[in-house]
């Protein structure tokens, strides 16, 4: 087994289990909108189902930009790429995946920067980091459900590094396609 297709494994493993939790995501958050209207309209509104459905849609929308990377499913213009031979369109896709890389390892810098890990670890806790250094990250409480919002922020950090598994996946698959 070549490392290469072990990461294609990989990628499409995730690819399933992301495409599984986007269903679950897209019907609980049908069921908790159908809530919502179903408790105003009784006259007690279940106030923290709005803010429940907005962190899931947020979840949702990471777990989907991710899927698509795997799926290489983004909005693309097919101009160029029309214009182009095989070879050309291989080098093409290779750019534009080392661009996504790109994006995807400054973003994993930026949230290095903000979860802070080694800053936590020094600190001892969340409210000591936030009282040493301002960082809320661990501490800042949602505003009806009683949860604090790095529940739903940790969805950050996993579907960057899902997307970095699918942008690696598809540079693998790149290169193979130019050295074909």
């Amino acid at each position: 087994m070549t490392p290469g297709s072990a990461l294609q494994r990989l990628s499409r493993a995730v690819m399933r289990a992301e495409a599984a939790l986007g269903g679950i995501l897209v019907g609980a958050i049908l069921l908790l909108l159908l809530a919502n209207v179903v408790s105003r309209s009784a006259g007690r509104p279940l106030i923290w189902t709005d803010e429940l459905a907005v962190h899931l849609m947020v979840v949702l929308a990471l777990v989907g930009a991710s899927l698509g990377i795997a799926m290489k499913g983004h909005m693309a213009i097919g101009l160029l790429p029309d214009r182009l031979g095989p070879r050309g369109r291989a080098g093409l896709a290779l750019l534009a995946d080392l661009s996504m890389l790109g994006f995807l390892l400054v973003m994993a810098g930026v949230l290095w920067r903000w979860f802070d890990l080694p800053g936590l670890l020094r600190a001892g806790s969340g409210a000591a980091l936030a009282a040493e250094s301002f960082n809320f990250v661990y501490t800042d409480p949602t505003n009806t459900l009683g949860l604090r919002k790095i529940w739903f922020w940790l969805a950050l950090p996993l579907t960057c590094a899902t997307a970095l598994l699918h942008c690696l996946a598809a540079l693998h698959q790149d290169i193979g396609a130019l050295r074909a």
